[in-house]
């Protein structure tokens, strides 16, 4: 353990040498441009991007965040500098453009260096997607933001440096656009969001930095990639988990899942296969695990199963804890073993609920699975991991005792952001599988 984490940080320091090398390439491309260097198009993609960051802005505030932003004091603080300073940006940016005003060219350039920037790298280790990509992508645009805050912060009055920072700021709003589209036209639903966040890339970076910038970005991200393997020496699992996407619902490979369900022969042969439940084809499959017939299973050998179905490392983790206290009877294999092939809270409701109370009963009622009346820690944590939050702050959030039971009371008052966003996603996911359904659905 001691050994691999001493090779992750190396891995960071050389990340950060490569990083200085890019702020080097940064300055050598940009330092031949002339002050008007594709000031058209870029004046054209700052009004796109502005247009629309209107709709991003409304968006997140008609909309829950995401949990992993808002459940722990720090990210709470990091998420709200780096809204606050992105607006400042934003507006600042503007006035400093049509004004021409050095000091305002300032302020836009220090709430870029003093808190979008710090607060984007801190949120780096928590981005979605593939992580062998998307990590580097991020650092890449994130220093070139650096870079050119840094120098409109020298030049205030400088037009090219303020459209450059202008233009790298609004990556995320590119990446939301390409998002919904993609989405809409059923395009890269296996890799959406990290094809979303690319392809922002790879439309502004040339914007700022010219013709090479792709191939610069495409080398950085490449670099690092092939640093992280090579320095790290990850296992076959955390490989798998490192170039794979990482999507906000699964805590598991699906297909990995759905191949083991069909192909390993897990499940009895029999000629009712297609008409039983989803209950009932999971008793099969645990008889089968449950060789000696005794109603338990040991935790060994459902922990190799989730190597097999290449479970997110940090649930294996929890489990291995949980299952380390006895054996794990159907229940607790159908409720947390079974089910981590569904998309997180995939139920069904009817109508729109209102009122805040009746929301979190709502999602309070679909978490305690056996009408115990409370949730299970183990269960919290879970959902946690699936939403992507890191393992130790999913620790610090919860407790740590996996016996822990909450009651509707304490979920209420204590948990909004998990009952607030749980059942707006319920409700997205809901509209979604509504609209996908078939015109005849009989048909075969």
């Amino acid at each position: 353990m001691a050994s691999s984490k001493a090779r992750l940080y190396l891995y960071y320091i050389v990340i950060f040498i490569i990083s200085l090398g890019a702020f080097y390439a940064f300055h050598h491309i940009t330092r031949k441009h002339p002050p008007d260097y594709l000031y058209t198009e870029k004046c054209i993609l700052c009004a796109i991007s502005s247009f629309f960051n209107l709709f991003v802005l409304y968006y997140h505030y008609t909309h829950a965040p995401h949990p992993k932003f808002v459940i722990l004091k720090q990210r709470r603080i990091s998420i709200y500098v780096h809204i606050f300073s992105g607006v400042i940006e934003f507006v600042t940016c503007w006035i400093a453009f049509w004004t021409g005003s050095a000091f305002i060219g300032r302020i836009a350039s220090l709430a870029a260096i003093l808190g979008h920037v710090p607060s984007a790298y801190y949120q780096t280790s928590i981005v979605f997607g593939a992580k062998a990509l998307m990590v580097a992508a991020y650092l890449f645009a994130i220093s070139l933001h650096l870079f050119s805050a840094l120098h409109l912060f020298v030049e205030p009055s400088s037009v090219y440096w303020l459209l450059n920072m202008f233009l790298i700021h609004n990556i995320y709003v590119w990446c939301r656009v390409f998002y919904f589209f993609f989405g809409f036209a059923g395009l890269f639903q296996d890799t959406l969001y990290t094809t979303s966040i690319w392809t922002s890339g790879l439309i502004l970076f040339p914007a700022v930095l010219g013709v090479s910038a792709n191939m610069l970005f495409i080398g950085y991200v490449a670099s690092s990639v092939i640093l992280y393997l090579s320095i790290v020496r990850p296992n076959s699992i955390d490989r798998e988990l490192f170039v794979s996407e990482r999507t906000r619902d699964l805590l598991v490979n699906k297909a990995i899942f759905d191949h083991w369900i069909k192909e390993k022969g897990r499940l009895a042969t029999s000629s009712n296969e297609h008409h039983l439940t989803d209950k009932q084809k999971a008793k099969e499959v645990f008889d089968v695990l449950d060789a000696n017939k005794s109603g338990y299973i040991d935790g060994e050998e459902v922990n190799h199963l989730l190597s097999e179905w290449k479970v997110a490392e940090a649930f294996m983790k929890r489990f291995s804890r949980f299952s380390q206290k006895g054996q794990v009877t159907y229940d607790q294999f159908y409720r947390h073993i079974w089910r981590l092939g569904e998309t997180s809270m995939n139920i069904k409701k009817e109508g729109e609920i209102k009122e805040n109370k009746a929301k979190a009963r709502f999602i309070f009622d679909c978490l305690d699975s056996d009408s115990s009346g409370y949730i299970e820690s183990f269960e919290l944590q879970k959902l946690l991991i699936q939403w992507g939050l890191p393992e130790n702050e999913v620790d610090d959030y919860l407790t740590t005792d996996d016996d822990k039971m909450y009651s509707f009371d304490e979920f209420y008052h204590n948990m909004k952001p998990i009952w607030d966003f749980a059942y707006e996603n319920m409700a997205i996911n809901s509209k979604a599988a509504h609209a996908a359904q078939p015109p005849h659905p009989h048909s075969s």
